[in-house]
């Protein structure tokens, strides 16, 4: 017993910090596998791209295709680029690591056109428990000593009453990301199957019915333009 003591003693200095790093390696592993980005990836990997006429009602199905407007588009707070769907994050450097301070998504109804086929995504009065959504953030910017954030920056956290300087006006260190659905953005969508009787006619679409997609707690609706699902979803064929 003495000697495993001494053993222990002789690199106990070293099995501590071991254990810690093996610790944060385990849970940065574990987040990743529960992202948006992995998750998503995963369930489109399952089933195979499906023609909009040939999805059944209550069908878990996914579709690709381009985003079109329903209504008047949103302008990304950023970027102000039109779209139908934001996601923009901001991050704030602290003495250690980077805290967010700002995760705000945005979306509108749109449509997804595929050939000469159309479906149409509620997302506008989507629940977070029954649907998940990942978008590239390819708007990136930061902001720090001796570069102040531009303007159209700065009025956006003031909508958030949030600041990009600290004490004395010196700017803090901030990092900007965001990402978007625009129009005839190619996307994957995958839900829960409804045909919809149509009270009003759509301009260049002839049914009397079109397919909308929703999500549940078991079978999320999800959202994304990341290209590896969309490249999965064309291997699939």
């Amino acid at each position: 017993m003495n000697s495993v003591l001494e053993l222990f003693d002789g690199y106990g200095q070293f099995v501590i910090p071991v254990a810690f790093v093996l610790i944060a390696i385990t849970i940065a592993i574990i987040t990743n596998y529960l992202s948006s980005k992995q998750t998503i990836l995963r369930e489109f990997k399952k089933s195979r791209k499906k023609s909009i006429n040939s999805i059944k009602e209550n069908e878990y199905a996914k579709i690709i295709g381009h985003a079109k407007y329903v209504n008047d588009p949103l302008e990304a707070p950023l970027s102000g680029r039109q779209c139908v769907y934001y996601h923009v994050m901001i991050e704030v450097k602290g003495d250690k690591s980077w805290r967010r301070i700002i995760n705000d998504v945005q979306s509108q109804d749109f449509f997804v056109e595929t050939a000469t086929e159309m479906a149409i995504v509620k997302s506008a009065s989507i629940q977070k428990s029954t649907s998940k959504c990942y978008l590239v953030k390819d708007y990136k910017e930061n902001s720090g000593f001796r570069n102040d954030a531009p303007e159209k920056l700065k009025a956006y956290l003031k909508q958030h009453n949030k600041k990009s300087t600290g004490i004395l006006g010196i700017n803090k260190a901030i990092r900007y990301t965001e990402g978007i659905i625009e129009l005839n953005e190619k996307i994957g969508v995958k839900g829960i199957a409804k045909w919809k009787s149509l009270k009003d006619p759509i301009e260049g679409y002839s049914y009397s019915k079109i397919l909308t997609f929703e999500g549940s707690k078991k079978e999320k609706l999800l959202i994304t333009d990341e290209p590896k699902a969309l490249i999965r979803i064309q291997n699939k064929l």
